[in-house]
């Protein structure tokens, strides 16, 4: 028998049952218990890894793909903006709000309900997997520790807010400190210094005039913001040094490597190089998971996703995100997300799922 309060035939239920269990990243333990059981308790050969739970189905059919649906089920914390219980679902107007209701427990529980109904059918070809991973929201012990422990792959998809749009790009992310140093001087007598905030300016505005043309087709421009910046000692000092942090987006066109050797050489200030490893990822429109894709949710072309996500710990498949929800909605206070999205999401993945999993490739 299930675990009391896991129903897999209705994915508003789990949803709600999934967002009063607190998850904020770290502390995800129960609701991997809780889908852990869930899922063995429907006869589902689960398993934990951490602070992850896993599970693998096989079709009635062999196949030559093995397709990993995935949705993380940390949260943020929640902030003083919120105007009622975070943790306590409030259901009006057709929508569900609560803590993770968009990011991304309704995909989660229409995800279950999935995965319940493909391991009583088995009605597909090949295998398919399932993933509610942790620490998302901060990197750490989720998906990519998980990995290594999954079945080889050919294709993923990852529950993120989307509208059911199937996005099938992200930018990277890149994090640069530069340290401009000059030389100290009382303010009356700049001459007799060299003033670190105009050297770090004049470092901005050489970093901002970098050209990242032509915009990628689906992600658009490449991104460089300046987010950080101090100097200063004193009022009537001429600062001696400056430190300043840029946040650089990087898309398939423009990639990390790209953007690294045109800050070098544009600079010729201090420059760290904080955070590289999260690059681009895409899947071309023609693969046959983005194809799937696009016909579940019925529409024709695919969207950029907005912000990171756990494809790029599956960057070496093909993968989409996809998911109910709005991405403006995630992070934010009082968020919630259209019951109507997570009861279609279960439709789509669905769907998804029966047009990938086919004995042979299209």
């Amino acid at each position: 028998m299930a675990t009391p309060g896991f129903t897999a035939d209705d994915p508003i239920a789990l949803t709600i049952r999934l967002v009063e269990t607190p998850s904020v990243s770290g502390g995800e333990a129960a609701i991997v218990g809780f889908i852990h059981e869930g899922l063995r308790g429907l006869g589902i050969e689960a398993e934990l890894h951490g602070r992850n739970a896993w599970c693998v189905i096989d079709g009635a059919r062999p196949g030559p793909r093995t397709l990993l649906l995935q949705a993380h089920v940390d949260t943020v914390p929640p902030t003083d903006a919120w105007t009622g219980d975070p943790w306590r679902v409030k259901r009006a107007d057709g929508r569900l709000r609560g803590l993770g209701t968009n990011d991304t427990k309704g995909g989660a529980a229409a995800m279950l309900c999935v995965i319940a109904e493909m391991a009583r059918t088995r009605d597909f070809a090949g295998r398919l997997v399932f993933a509610a991973t942790c620490d998302e929201e901060t990197g750490g012990e989720g998906l990519e520790v998980l990995r290594p422990e999954l079945p080889p792959l050919t294709g993923a998809v990852i529950a993120e807010p989307t509208r059911l749009r199937a996005a099938t790009a992200q930018r990277g992310l890149m994090r640069v400190v530069v340290r401009c140093d000059g030389r100290s001087a009382h303010a009356a007598r700049p001459w007799q210094g060299e003033n670190a905030i105009h050297l770090a300016t004049a470092d901005i505005a050489a970093l901002c005039a970098i050209d990242a043309s032509p915009p990628h087709a689906l992600l658009g421009p490449s991104t460089l913001t300046p987010t950080l910046i101090e100097g200063g000692v004193k009022p009537n000092v001429v600062p001696p040094t400056c430190r300043f942090t840029i946040d650089v987006r990087p898309t398939p066109d423009h990639d990390n490597d790209w953007w690294e050797h045109r800050i070098r050489a544009v600079l010729t200030s201090e420059i760290e190089v904080m955070k590289k490893r999260l690059t681009p990822v895409e899947t071309p429109t023609a693969d046959p998971l983005v194809q799937a894709a696009l016909a579940a949710t019925a529409t024709d072309e695919p969207v950029p996703f907005g912000g990171m996500s756990d494809l790029w710990h599956v960057r070496d498949v093909a993968g989409v995100v996809l998911g109910p929800g709005r991405p403006e909605q995630s992070h934010q206070a009082d968020e919630w997300v259209e019951e109507s999205q997570v009861l279609r999401a279960v439709e789509v993945y669905r769907d998804l799922v029966t047009r990938y999993l086919v004995e042979e490739d299209a």
